[in-house]
């Protein structure tokens, strides 16, 4: 069976002007001037296939050729060489509201999307009740698109965007502007897509959505395709690859949190001197490995004698999302401050990390025994990175363990009939 996608080489170069050199005024003003430019390389030599039935995620840093290339797949952008063929008909959902007319209304806009998808004006007067529904705005089919906010906006476009019963969906941040509702019907519809077996292709930052609803992932960097293969596999290297990139650029910092950085906050009446990661063998450290000890070690200098106080501390995935936390009060355990200029010692011991292979940051808060006021608050206040040692995938080690059983002296016939 002939793939769905095909894409076999393709290179994007785009001319970057250095100067107002393309601009008439300063042509005439500068008429012996000449012009400067910088080439900047979007794609180099990407190559794959999407097979019929296929959910195929793209992730990648911003400025790495994510929709530069699903704009060459929708023939928006010309390859430089090679080539990307789609073999059948597409539908896309590359840009909040490409195609509406904000001076239209609600009502007229569908149609006009529609008819932009190759959908006939009889076969979309019987799907405008169900776009507004789906979307949510059935109160305001007649209102005109400009007086939209931009979440109702992404959600009449996505809805008419569905309708077009294609061979090939394509998204790109289709879940980046609306509310958790309606990313809630987007996922339904991504799941029904994938029961009835469509071909979509998704680029989303969202790395948990790829994870969940991805066949196969894409990881580009710098106009490169570096990983393709299963979806949290690809996605674990994309953590590994944000966690290296972030311990390059601290390498070299002091462990002391910073004041001027816009994650520190707080009245300061007491405050994180440092915030160090330990191994188990009581050193400074940024990378551990599944199952290690870990503890982040915490000096607070006391500025102002508060009496009984809280210190919480939580670890965050290189995306931001929250992988645990906890603080002194919840675990039972009181800390006092006393006079001003004292250094309070705490130290959070982890005895076993059970985290995969990624990068992860800690994030740490003191405040009073209501929590209405904090003292300081550190996000993030260190980063490690877990290596990947035995190659599990996913977040968690979940220590698990296999049993095998052989039953010895079956009969044949047993088997046999158990087969049918």
């Amino acid at each position: 069976m002939n793939p769905v996608v095909e894409v076999s080489h393709v290179r994007k170069r785009f001319r970057l002007p250095l100067d107002k050199s393309t601009t008439l005024k300063y042509r005439v003003t500068h008429w012996r001037s000449s012009s400067r430019y910088r080439d900047l390389i979007a794609l180099k030599d990407i190559s794959f296939d999407i097979p019929p039935g296929q959910f195929l995620g793209i992730a990648g840093p911003n400025g790495c050729g994510k929709s530069t290339l699903l704009k060459i797949l929708c023939r928006i952008y010309k390859a430089d060489s090679g080539y990307a063929r789609v073999n059948g008909e597409f539908s896309a959902f590359l840009e909040l509201g490409v195609g509406f007319n904000p001076e239209l209304t609600a009502r007229e806009n569908i149609f006009l999307g529609g008819a932009m998808l190759g959908l006939t004006r009889a076969q979309l007067r019987n799907k405008v009740d169900e776009v507004f529904a789906f979307a949510e705005l059935e109160d305001f089919a007649e209102q005109k698109l400009k007086n939209f906010s931009s979440g109702m906006q992404v959600r009449l476009a996505f809805s008419v965007a569905i309708l077009a019963q294609t061979d090939l969906l394509v998204m790109d941040e289709v879940l980046a502007v609306g509310d958790a509702s309606f990313q809630e019907k987007c996922f339904d519809t991504f799941s029904r897509y994938k029961r009835e077996g469509k071909t979509i292709v998704l680029v989303s930052h969202d790395l948990g959505s790829l994870e969940e609803y991805c066949d196969r992932v894409l990881l580009l960097n710098h106009g490169e395709i570096i990983a393709d293969g299963p979806a949290a596999e690809v996605t674990a290297a994309y953590h590994r690859m944000v966690a290296d990139h972030a311990m390059a650029a601290e390498r070299d910092a002091p462990s002391q949190l910073s004041r001027g950085d816009p994650g520190q906050w707080g009245s300061r009446a007491i405050e994180f001197a440092s915030v160090t990661l330990l191994d188990g063998n009581g050193q400074s450290s940024r990378r551990f490995d599944t199952a290690a000890p870990m503890t982040i070690d915490m000096q607070l200098l006391v500025h102002r004698d508060v009496g009984d106080f809280v210190i919480g501390a939580a670890i965050r995935r290189a995306d931001g999302l929250l992988v645990s936390g906890s603080n002194t009060s919840l675990d039972h355990v009181t800390v006092s401050s006393h006079a001003p200029g004292e250094m309070v010692s705490v130290r959070f011991v982890i005895d076993s990390l059970p985290l995969l292979a990624g990068g992860y940051f800690v994030q740490v808060s003191v405040h009073d025994l209501t929590g209405s006021e904090v003292y300081d608050h550190g996000d993030p206040a260190a980063s490690f990175h877990i290596n990947n040692m035995g190659g599990h995938v996913g977040m968690f080690e979940m220590h698990g363990r296999w049993q095998v059983e052989h039953e010895k002296d079956v009969p044949t016939s047993a088997v046999r009939q158990t087969a049918r």
